[in-house]
């Protein structure tokens, strides 16, 4: 199809201004997730980013060092992830909240909360009726597969740069419309917002260039000379984010290779349809869905609608808009299919979904049936409440997996039980709770499926040495080093275990390494200057 100019006219006699928009999706977003602001900490990941450097959060004097350093604070590690905004959130939560989760979890409401409107925002930009606008910010509020981008305080990242990247393309479409040197000075802002966030956010300007391209906007040679403008703004701030981003990562950086990340992304490519299956039919929610355990019938169920409508109910001169919906749905989701270790089990968590699931909204929007949508229609506003109804009980239903440590374990080993970590970290909050055999039944079942499954020989070396086994606790300390020698708690606790057993200069040698790994290790530090002032006073 040769691209045509979007001759779509903008919308007019808008009824409903944007503050009682906000409002609506603020109530809205309030209500269905109030539970939430009481909600504990889950202990997937947000134990290590929050509670383990709560000390680096709550010192004002660290901005500028968490565009310097890894996001968990730990040299050496595996993880590699640059994320400073995500840091820069929590320190402002952890300086009103300290450990306590409260402020953590009424900030990812907000963001969703302004994730939403944004959503709504784009719509309109893109000349689609305010009512479909509408529609469509208030699924997304309320989309159950979204759940665990609010209800688990980690999964902001995605609503941050959600936030950011729907700003930079508001704010580009803006810049095309009228050559305003503030809109692009916006756009790029945003943008390095974006991409300090999450790295995903560098596929914008590719998106952008194909929504131009699909809307016949760069015929003109003026038009194709200004894109250049904006290339060169995206490319500086790309490069500073390179720069910081080489600085930050200096010490643990990613082994992949071009083809690696390409291979990375057919290997998990199945989970596509699952994704879509979830998006569409969000029956079989789960907090660490992996594709063995997931299933695919409801994904491809959703394909078949999917193609029926796309071949009975799209509107006419619709598909480049269809087709750029599929565009961003799969720009900003496969590259989370990239992982690193390819020995992990990998899991595919429902946020990831979330700045794709408006992908999947645009191609929606182009059908007949949607593209018609009007409110003062009972039959359309009836339906349209008993669907927002339908996903509210179940978000409200789901939410409750992220109440605590426990509960978010136990329904990740339930429905994924063939997730090692899933297991083993459902071992470690019996462990947490003082049940040592419960603990120890699933860390075996953790290295049952995976013998190289990290942490769980430290684990196991934790309950061994509570019960005076120190042979054994020894041990598992060296086989978990084998497996993982940057782990910074294995090392601190074959110190713990050198220093029970009378032998202080091993256990000094093992908290030096620990912060040699992580430097920030408030255990490690007070444990050798007590170790140290001994030594000094015999």
């Amino acid at each position: 199809m040769a691209p045509r100019e979007d001759s779509r006219p903008v919308p007019a006699g808008v009824p409903i201004s944007d503050w009682r928009v906000f409002g609506i999706l603020g109530v809205l977003c309030l209500l269905l997730y109030a539970r939430a602001l009481f909600f504990g900490f889950t202990y997937l990941d947000d134990n290590v980013l929050i509670l383990d450097n709560l000390a680096f959060l709550q010192n004002i004097g660290n901005v500028g060092r968490a565009f310097t350093q890894e996001v968990f604070h730990v040299l050496h590690s595996s993880a590699s992830y640059y994320r400073p905004i995500l840091t820069l959130s929590f320190m402002f939560d952890a300086l009103i909240s300290g450990a306590a989760p409260f402020m953590y979890h009424l900030s990812n409401i907000i963001f969703h909360l302004f994730s939403a409107f944004l959503v709504y925002k784009l719509f309109l930009k893109l000349k689609h009726p305010q009512s479909l606008a509408l529609f469509f910010s208030l699924v997304f509020a309320v989309h159950p597969v979204l759940t665990q981008a609010v209800a688990w305080v980690p999964g902001r990242n995605d609503s941050l740069v959600a936030i950011f990247s729907l700003a930079t393309f508001i704010f580009l479409i803006d810049y095309w419309a009228d050559r305003n040197s503030k809109s692009l000075l916006k756009s790029l802002l945003f943008f390095a917002l974006a991409i300090f966030s999450k790295e995903t956010a560098l596929v914008i300007p590719v998106i952008f260039g194909i929504y131009l391209l699909l809307t016949g906007k760069l015929r003109a040679a003026s038009e194709r000379k200004e894109i250049w403008r904006i290339a060169a703004g995206f490319a500086a701030a790309g490069f500073i984010w390179i720069w910081l981003r080489h600085v930050a990562l200096a010490s643990n950086p990613l082994p992949l290779t071009v083809l690696e990340m390409l291979k990375s992304v057919i290997i998990n490519s199945p989970a596509l349809i699952q994704f879509i299956g979830k998006v569409f039919f969000p029956f079989n929610l789960s907090v660490l869905p992996i594709i063995r355990d997931t299933g695919f019938e409801w994904g491809v169920l959703a394909l078949f609608g999917l193609a029926v409508m796309g071949a009975t109910g799209l509107r006419k001169e619709s598909g480049r808009m269809v087709l750029f919906g599929v565009v961003w749905f799969l720009a900003f989701l496969l590259p989370s299919f990239i992982r690193p270790d390819t020995k992990l089990t990998a899991d595919f968590i429902e946020h990831r979904v979330y700045l794709p699931i408006i992908g999947l909204f645009m191609i929606l929007a182009e059908t007949k049936a949607l593209s018609s949508l009007d409110f003062k229609k009972r039959t359309h506003l009836y339906l349209t409440l008993t669907l927002l109804g339908v996903f509210a009980v179940i978000t409200f239903a789901h939410q409750g997996n992220f109440a605590d440590r426990l509960s978010f374990w136990k329904n990740a080993a339930s429905a994924s039980p063939h997730s090692p970590l899933a297991q083993r970290n459902l071992g470690a909050m019996y462990y947490l709770d003082g049940q040592h055999d419960l603990a120890e039944n699933y860390y075996k079942n953790a290295l049952a499926l995976n013998p190289t499954e990290q942490m769980v020989h430290n684990n196991l070396g934790l309950i061994y040495a509570s019960r005076g086994q120190l042979d054994a606790a020894f041990k598992e300390y060296q086989l978990e080093l084998a497996i993982n020698p940057n782990y910074d708690n294995a090392h601190f606790n074959l110190g713990l275990l050198y220093h029970k057993a009378g032998k202080p200069a091993e256990a000094r040698s093992e908290w030096k390494r620990t912060l040699e790994i992580n430097p920030e290790y408030q255990d490690a530090i007070a444990a050798l200057k007590a170790s140290e002032a001994w030594e000094l006073g015999k």
